[in-house]
């Protein structure tokens, strides 16, 4: 489970630290975001809180390859619309052959950059890891949909947070957590033309599990 979570760094050590390059447009978007957002918890998008959150993303057009941070709304949107059942998180064992996971998890798989997760009036972080700064493995669709000031149809992204069976440290406060992806397998599974399969989920939860366990728990 995952309802909240925090990112309290710079636009550059996003940038650094997922390999990102992004244009003005986004990095404007991105630091107006940081700054709105410092002090307080990324929740879920919805009727009464529209924000949108930074999820990093990797396409590939024409045979190149491109990452960026964008926006997104943080509930799944499925066959246009949001999700009519809790899609803020996907458990990572009902992935494969989904018909609502499934397709997202072919190709369309980001992450969601954190330097903490909250749950249960505690707050957990890794810092060791540089910044603080981590990542949870995140699904991601798209959708167009009637901008609310100029009424015009533009691209929304929108994406869940794969959650896994929590680490020994974490079960007594909640039995599920986010899936934290280790550095050395962002590239893969941000990659587009790798198909996303059981193979690649195990891979990422038995490469996840050190993570788990070096997680630094602290009450609120």
């Amino acid at each position: 489970m995952c309802a909240s979570y925090g990112l309290q760094v710079e636009a550059a050590d996003i940038h650094s630290g997922f390999a990102v390059f992004d244009d003005q447009v986004q990095t404007a978007a991105l630091d107006g975001w940081l700054e709105e957002f410092r002090d307080e918890p990324a929740k879920p998008t919805g009727v009464h809180r529209r924000n949108l959150n930074p999820i990093v993303r990797e396409r590939e057009r024409d045979g190149e390859r491109r990452r960026t941070v964008d926006l997104a709304w943080w509930k799944l949107w499925v066959r246009g619309e949001p999700a009519k059942f809790p899609a803020i998180n996907a458990r990572v064992e009902g992935l494969v052959g989904s018909g609502a996971w499934g397709g997202p998890l072919k190709s369309r798989r980001g992450l969601v950059p954190a330097t903490e997760y909250y749950e249960k009036g505690h707050r957990f972080t890794l810092p060791d890891e540089p910044k603080g700064l981590f990542a949870f493995a995140g699904l991601w669709n798209v959708t167009k949909t009637p901008d609310p000031e100029t009424g015009q149809e533009e691209w929304m992204v929108s994406y869940t947070i794969v959650t896994q069976p929590a680490a020994p440290q974490v079960a007594s406060i909640h039995d599920r957590m986010p899936l934290i992806v280790p550095r050395e397998l962002y590239d893969e599974w941000l990659d587009p033309t790798r198909v996303g399969d059981q193979e690649l989920l195990d891979e990422t939860v038995a490469a996840s599990r050190p993570l788990g366990e070096r997680l630094e728990v602290s009450e609120l």
